[in-house]
């Protein structure tokens, strides 16, 4: 158990390193020492309370009886203790909650440039790298904050409670002794569950990712009610193993509680319990044994998370098997692409997609690529564009200028110009943008490119000339095609390619409709086993 601890606050303290927030600690610090400030904010309130109603106080401490004194005499300065009580709970919860946020915020971002650097990771698992193990880990910090704020709270309602009748305090701290088993074994058992859960919701990404890169052949094929069963059945798994990590969780936050209201109960009813303690007495002692709770649920919150700590600790610190060195360009090679003995395998997947894969595509020529869903189509796109990175081989260029034009364009809610020259360093004139748009037949009506459009005004086809445009206002030597044309009418899908033909283009084609095109080559990922070949049919 020591060593597991060890291990999980040394991942902690890395990953705290990479949040790159200052003051982490002193805040920390803050928080226990406003933790501390309510604790006898708690003890006085309830002395104070004990006096109004006229029962006679057994602390005695004479500091304390003077304050309270104090607060009797000056009536006034309670409500005032209530507000300060309540303003420092606030503070403390505040600054906890604006350090998980900022946690959140930091680990998005790291978490988001190390996908971009490394490329080699699958949607769904960027999507669950991003949004939910950088949420949990936001999360870590807030429960272990409250972790130590319900150890501090312990320690000094526990002291007052030995000082005003340790007979008393000692029989319950005994009791408490027995907590010990089932609090670890309530904490093992949230932790399996826990640990479940985050491997269904991970399968639960891909398969959403499955579904919506199939939609097209799901709808055709009819096979929805079979893939939403399927993925019923994986929420439900989900759903169970979260539903039992909350059973787990929450016997183990109620049990310190029930125990001393139980045992309470059974010294008042049968051995005349109540002439031994005073009512200042069992208001802290409820209070140590509420605290108690608080401090189980916060383990379970901790324990929890460090499955997802865990997880990231890996993803930051696994080696990442590419080369970097597998892409050059040279200008004056007769190819544009020249792929050499390329495998390549996700990250965090045992399969791999392509293997010793040998690949020629000629300059300013178009060729299709077609093969069913999931042959790697849009993964061999990705490699040629240099998203991802074979594991062994080399991708040779003919020019560092692509483009890509994919099923989805990129349209930002700004101007038409702006949407044009998105990541476009050149200088270029608004008659060149305008006599583009007009050769595309973008709109009937007379264009204003300081217009604002978004992906909601514009039609799928003019979305899709807008990412034509743009790639041809790049200059790009290799332009790549996924699905492209898709949202655009026949006479629109003409057009365009008898302007890139004009362009002289290299055009790389992936689609599932070559009869849509007339196209100079013709190749094709086939899948078998598993294992994908690829032929050239023309």
């Amino acid at each position: 158990m020591y060593k597991k601890t060890k291990e999980i606050i040394s991942k902690v303290l890395y990953l705290s390193k990479l949040t790159e927030i200052n003051k982490k600690k002193i805040r920390l610090i803050a928080s226990v020492i406003l933790a501390n400030i309510v604790v006898g904010m708690d003890i006085l309130i309830i002395l104070v309370f004990t006096s109004f109603i006229g029962v006679s106080l057994t602390v005695q401490n004479d500091l304390i009886l003077k304050i309270v004194d104090l607060f009797i005499n000056y009536q006034i300065l309670f409500p005032l203790l209530i507000i300060a009580r309540y303003a420092m709970l606030f503070i403390e919860q505040y600054n906890v909650q604006l350090l998980s946020l900022q946690v959140a915020e930091k680990l998005r971002a790291r978490v988001m440039a190390t996908l971009f650097q490394r490329g080699n990771y699958s949607t769904a698992d960027s999507y669950f790298y991003v949004n939910t193990i950088t949420n949990h880990i936001s999360f870590f910090y807030r429960t272990f904050a409250n972790l130590l704020n319900n150890i501090i709270q312990i320690i000094g309602y526990s002291i007052f409670l030995i000082n005003l009748n340790s007979y008393s305090f000692t029989i319950f701290i005994t009791s408490m002794l027995f907590l010990a088993y089932p609090t670890k074994y309530l904490l093992k058992k949230a932790k399996k569950y826990q640990h479940t859960n985050f491997n269904v919701q991970k399968n639960v990404n891909q398969y959403i990712q499955r579904i919506i890169d199939n939609l097209f052949l799901i709808k055709i094929l009819n096979t929805f009610s079979l893939e939403l069963e399927n993925f019923k059945s994986l929420l439900a798994k989900g759903k169970n193993a979260a539903a039992k990590n909350v059973i787990y969780g929450s016997l183990n936050s109620i049990l310190p509680t029930f125990l001393v209201a139980f045992i309470l109960s059974i010294l008042f009813t049968f051995f005349g319990f109540a002439k031994f303690i005073t009512i200042e007495f069992i208001g802290v002692l409820l209070r140590v044994f509420q605290s108690l709770g608080n401090l189980n649920n916060s383990l379970t919150g901790v324990v929890n998370s460090s499955v997802h700590i865990e997880d990231l600790y890996k993803f930051e610190t696994k080696e990442v098997q590419v080369n970097p060195n597998s892409r050059s360009v040279d200008e004056s090679k007769h190819l544009a692409v020249k792929l050499e003995n390329v495998s390549f395998s996700y990250l965090r997947s045992s399969e791999e997609i392509f293997s010793n894969l040998n690949l020629e595509i000629q300059k300013n020529a178009h060729t299709i690529v077609t093969g069913p869903n999931g042959s790697g189509k849009s993964t061999l796109l990705g490699i040629i564009s240099g998203l991802y990175t074979p594991t062994v081989g080399s991708v040779k260029l003919s020019s560092s200028k692509l483009g890509y034009v994919g099923v989805t364009p990129l349209i930002i809610e700004t101007s038409i110009r702006e949407n044009l020259l998105y990541g476009n360093s050149k200088s270029i004139s608004d008659q060149q943008i305008k006599d583009l748009l007009t050769r595309f037949n973008f709109k009937s009506t007379k264009i204003n490119l300081d217009e604002i459009v978004s992906n909601k005004t514009l039609s799928s086809g003019q979305m899709q000339k807008i990412s034509f445009i743009r790639a041809l206002l790049n200059d790009v030597g290799i332009l790549l095609l996924d699905e492209s044309t898709s949202n655009l009418d026949k006479e629109s899908k003409v057009l365009i390619f008898d302007i890139l033909k004009k362009e002289e283009v290299t055009i790389l084609n992936s689609t599932h409709n070559r009869e849509d095109f007339s196209y100079d080559h013709h190749i094709e990922i086939e899948v078998k086993e598993n294992f994908r070949t690829i032929r050239n049919l023309s």
